[in-house]
């Protein structure tokens, strides 16, 4: 039942053209002809679509406020606007010019209630600062937590980060084939075609094919992992083109790596200062070398909040180049479970 979208109206032609839709779409639609019929759905259908016919009876029958409701009408008035906006609507849909918005509205809720994942950029502040190492065991340790996690690499020219956790001989699409990815993207399709390791799902890059990642390819692989998973975690390159720009604008936190070196704080300082007005929220992670500048030292020459603290573990690499994924058991799986934690409290969350 919960699955189901729900559709309240008594116009029948407006019911006729919704399932029709509907139908092309594959998904099955429970319909109420009233407010009262349609209360003890209300909470578990994914979308709730509500007839410009009955949307004043609903709005008057005091539903609680949910997201994923949408108002559908032949010719909207100011009325049904303002209905829409006391049903707590996120748009007003117009039949038949909306059939196209509303047949990809449809398809979403195929997919159940969105989870509006939690968007998480890590960058490195240069070549060996294992930010995509970082990266790796922070989804692994977000999925041993039972999330649903979506890894991105970001970095076409790193070598792929199926090869970091020992998947590079594993069935699954990589970047090259998103070169034509536009618009929606099915994210039932998308985590059923990835690599799957631990629990998380890896869009890597390739050793062969385009060395760059497509803007529109990666817009909706982001989309498709805000709506599926519950963390989409994105390993970008320093270079701000197009697609890095993309993930820095739709992330929640931005995550620097950074390693406690004389040169490496002064990259980790110049590359904030880049990152800052990009960003809505955006904090350091150090890696601490044996003999290296003083943690605080790294923070004051950053000047953004640190997230957490990993070591520098000599297994950590060796483990990749044997093939295997990185490991939660060690010192370093452990201390990224712990910036995990920081990352996903309300401090760590963005304004």
């Amino acid at each position: 039942m919960g699955a189901r979208p729900l559709l309240v109206s008594n116009d029948a032609e407006l019911i006729d053209d919704v399932l029709r839709l509907a139908a092309a779409n594959g998904v099955d639609v429970h319909l109420s002809t009233d407010a009262e019929g349609a209360r003890s759905r209300w909470q578990l259908a994914p979308l709730v679509l509500i007839g410009g016919d009955v949307a004043a009876s609903v709005a008057g029958a005091a539903m609680s406020r949910r997201r994923d409701v949408v108002v559908i009408s032949r010719s909207p008035t100011p009325e049904d606007w303002q209905r829409a906006v006391l049903l707590g609507a996120e748009h007003v849909v117009s039949l038949p010019e909306g059939e196209r918005w509303l047949i990809d509205r449809l398809a979403d809720s195929g997919e159940g209630v969105s989870r509006d994942a939690r968007v998480v950029v890590v960058v490195g502040c240069g070549g060996g600062s294992g930010a995509s190492t970082f990266a790796a065991t922070l989804a692994l340790a977000a999925a041993s937590r039972s999330s649903r996690v979506l890894l991105v690499d970001g970095d076409p020219l790193g070598g792929g980060l199926d090869v970091l956790l020992g998947l590079e001989d594993a069935t699954g699409i990589r970047w090259p084939d998103l070169i034509e990815a536009r618009g929606r993207l099915s994210t039932t399709t998308l985590s059923q075609s990835l690599p799957l390791v631990s629990g998380v799902s890896v869009l890597s890059s390739a050793r062969t094919g385009p060395a760059t990642i497509d803007v529109n390819g990666l817009a909706a692989v982001l989309d498709a992992g805000v709506r599926g998973y519950d963390l989409v975690i994105v390993d970008a390159c320093r270079q701000f083109d197009a697609a890095t720009e993309l993930a820095l604008a739709r992330a929640d936190q931005t995550i620097i790596v950074a390693a406690t070196r004389v040169r490496a704080t002064a990259a980790a300082a110049r590359l904030a200062a880049e990152l800052a007005p990009r960003c809505a929220s955006l904090g350091v992670v150090i890696r601490a070398e044996a003999g290296g500048v003083h943690d605080d030292a790294v923070t004051v020459a950053l000047g953004i909040p640190v997230i957490g603290r990993i070591p520098s573990v000599k297994s950590v690499p060796s483990r990749a180049d044997e093939g295997e994924p990185p490991s939660l058991r060690d010192s370093y799986g452990r201390a990224c479970a712990e910036a995990l934690a920081g990352i996903l409290s309300p401090r760590g969350r963005a304004a």
